[in-house]
């Protein structure tokens, strides 16, 4: 039971509730606005291309780039221009992700409150995967007394974007790079939540339906069981999983596979 509305069983009710309207149009005010503002630093931030001198010979490339952030206009050098570069570039693509999480949620009249505080977060994780995966690719991509003259900024910049629009799955595979170097670490008491199902939508379908999972730690899902027959999972978030019933499903209660271990659905599954 709840203590003070604060929990339910053992969950948190904070942020349960659906999102309001004012919230849905200050959200997007918020991700169109930063969009705007990363794409001007961005261009403000790249290295100018280099230039010919008169005699054929190309000239000493620029040492610095002007910044113009609301009436602070700092000069940057080359060398760290490319941090600002990377770090707008993975902002630039978790904003990418965020915009279109929000839009398929509230298309789909399902977004809480609870997102809200993901998508203001988004890209500031996302510029700092950037910038990790920066600082690795340049200290084993270029000698070490390598420049910025070494860098091709397209490249970068472009994966960059790619990581932040793809932060969930960088994470994981620093994690699994990292995690056979290094002693894996003792989990916390809080650390990973188990699987739950909280609902299947819908409750029956024929074989080919689409069923949507939704509940709690289903973000590493590998399968769900329908009887003795397993199905591929697509779409998967945290709290959803999409898939679709496979030839030879029987009807019963649905099974996620997960790392963690596995979660059953809180009611039988009527295959048609």
């Amino acid at each position: 039971m709840s203590d003070g509305g604060v929990l339910v069983g053992d969950e948190s009710s904070v942020g349960t509730r659906y999102a309001r309207t004012r919230d849905i149009v200050l959200m997007a005010a918020f991700l169109l606005l930063l969009t705007a503002a990363l794409v001007t630093l961005l261009v403000q931030a790249w290295p100018p291309a280099p230039q010919i001198a008169p005699d054929g010979r190309p000239e000493a490339p620029v040492k610095s780039v002007t910044l113009r952030l609301l009436g602070w206009r700092p000069a940057v050098g080359r060398e760290a221009s490319f941090f600002v570069i990377v770090m707008a570039a993975g902002a630039l693509g978790a904003v990418v992700h965020a915009l279109r999480s929000l839009y398929w949620y509230v298309g789909n009249r399902a977004l809480r409150r609870s997102w809200l505080m993901m998508y203001l977060l988004l890209p500031v994780t996302g510029a700092l995967y950037g910038l990790i995966v920066y600082l690795v690719l340049r200290g084993g991509l270029t000698s070490p007394a390598g420049g910025f003259t070494e860098v091709n900024p397209y490249g970068m910049t472009a994966i960059a974007a790619l990581v932040g629009l793809f932060s969930q799955e960088t994470a994981e595979k620093l994690r699994a790079v990292f995690q056979t170097l290094l002693a894996p670490a003792k989990a916390g008491r809080d650390q990973a939540l188990p699987p739950r199902i909280h609902a299947v939508e819908p409750a029956g379908a024929p074989v080919g339906g689409v069923v949507v999972i939704r509940g709690i730690g289903l973000g590493s899902a590998s399968a769900v069981r329908f009887g003795t027959v397993e199905a591929a999972v697509t779409d998967v978030t945290d709290g959803r999983l999409q898939t679709t019933v496979p030839p030879g499903a029987s009807t019963g209660r649905l099974v996620v596979t997960t790392p963690a271990g596995s979660a059953t659905s809180p009611a039988d599954f009527t295959v048609a």
